[in-house]
């Protein structure tokens, strides 16, 4: 992968520090996006327009802390930097839905904890980075899905990605199946303004951009991606599969038997993942099974919960969410042995387990 200052465009040479931050990113199965300033106004503008139109849904904490979302700065005393990094966990998936395909669990969420794992690389190479750049000293501040940071943004900038229109982070050559983590630095870096580039509307080149593609926008079921570099989580299949406490409305249901937890449709029809080999380095580590049993889900108590899912992403919809999710796809995909169980249910000490069986009724007769 070639460093945001490769460029025919750019003759200054590469900072020894930004070839070392590589190597060590590299040694850790990481790609290293490169390095930004922490200037998001631009970025936390449309934030802001975002969460005042509540395409938030729910997700009040989403409006917390914008101060910090909007000054990047305030996490670390003296904040100069951040460099940014992405381990690729594609599990190779592909685009085909068809009635064995389901259903399906988010590719992020098959694997064990990333926020631990994620973390200890970047701490890595952090030491790594002390240790070269030895006897100086810096402050520094890794953050993985742990600060407000608008970080899609802060990768934007630094020139070794862009915001694509499903909203996610593309690289050119590697596609949007990455997990973010950033280093905020007080060390100072020259930057050549001439790699923070737009991170919206981009023209499609070489180097990336969405053009007049908008295959994720044709092919999301639930029509969340409305409008270009914007997604509205009041429509998004994983909103309501993870962040949404309660009844799912009838509307989405359909989709739950295809995706129980999650989405990946929007990254799955995007041309820069194609062909959509596995990582090498998502392979490598401890998964859960892409499709666990129904029933088993449904009927789960709090420590077969924790023995499924503990120390997993899943654990962000909580027992009540996986086991809705769970018999949303069964009454769907009409598993037979739902029926055993139904008279149960009704009576569950969950009132969204016993608000989603009622609410079967309305589906079927719709």
């Amino acid at each position: 992968m070639k460093l945001p200052y490769e460029s025919k465009q750019l003759l200054e040479p590469i900072p020894p520090i930004l070839v070392a931050a590589q190597k060590f990113a590299g040694a850790e199965g990481l790609h290293f996006f490169g390095v930004s300033n922490l200037n998001v106004s631009r970025d936390f503008q449309w934030y802001q327009e975002w969460i005042d139109e509540s395409r938030n849904g729910t997700m009040e904490w989403m409006k917390n802390h914008l101060k910090i979302r909007e000054n990047p700065e305030l996490l670390l005393a003296n904040a100069q930097a951040a460099l940014s990094f992405g381990f690729p966990y594609s599990l190779g998936d592909r685009w085909s839905l068809g009635s064995d395909d389901g259903p399906r669990i988010a590719q992020y969420a098959r694997l064990k904890d990333y926020h631990k794992f994620l973390r200890l690389k970047l701490e890595r190479v952090k030491r790594a980075l002390e240790q070269h750049l030895s006897p100086a000293i810096f402050d520094w501040r890794i953050t993985v899905d742990s600060a407000p940071l608008l970080e899609r943004a802060i990768v934007a900038n630094s020139g070794g990605a862009f915001v694509g229109k499903n909203t996610c982070i593309i690289h050119a050559e590697k596609g949007s199946f990455f997990l973010l983590g950033e280093i905020l630095t007080s060390k100072e870096f020259h930057i050549p303004e001439k790699i923070s580039a737009e991170s919206r509307h981009t023209p499609r080149t070489k180097n990336g951009g969405c053009g007049t593609c908008k295959r994720c926008q044709v092919h999301c079921p639930t029509g969340a991606l409305d409008e270009d570099y914007r997604i509205d989580a009041r429509k998004c299949l994983s909103y309501w599969t993870i962040e949404h406490r309660g009844e799912i409305p009838l509307e989405y249901w359909p989709w739950i038997s295809r995706y129980m937890f999650g989405c990946d449709i929007c990254q799955l029809v995007c041309p820069y993942n194609r062909p959509g080999h596995p990582s090498p380095e998502a392979q490598s580590l401890e998964k859960i099974k892409s499709t666990p049993d129904l029933i088993a889900m449904i009927l789960m108590d709090q420590r077969q919960y924790e023995e499924l899912f503990g120390g997993t992403p899943m654990t962000r919809a909580k027992r009540s969410g996986l086991r809705r999710n769970a018999l949303i796809a069964a009454i769907v995909t009409k598993d037979p042995r739902l029926d055993l169980h139904l008279e149960r249910l009704k009576l569950d000490d969950d009132p969204v387990i016993r608000g989603t069986v009622l609410a079967s009724i309305s589906y079927f007769n719709k």
